[in-house]
């Protein structure tokens, strides 16, 4: 499981949701699940809400799906440098 403390450029995140292999799951707070890839609602929701101090946590389906979720964590963390 990932946690996205922030999400500086949500179209270059959802562009790597869509091209994942496996299912891209938010993780909500009162413990509701929903699919990123499948889930319209759930990506409005997403490019509408600013992570807080517990930040957004996200989990893959399919490992092969890791190498592009961090390179597009480190790449936000070195844009803000």
């Amino acid at each position: 499981m990932f946690q996205i403390l922030m999400l500086p450029d949500a179209d270059n995140f959802l562009n790597v949701v869509a091209h994942s292999r496996g299912q891209v799951l938010l993780h909500l707070p009162d413990g509701v699940r929903c699919d990123l890839k499948k889930d319209h609602t759930a990506r409005q929701m997403l490019l509408a809400m600013r992570p807080r101090q517990e930040g957004l946590r996200i989990s893959l389906s399919d490992a092969r799906d890791v190498p592009a979720f961090l390179d597009f964590m480190i790449g936000s963390a070195r844009e803000r440098n």
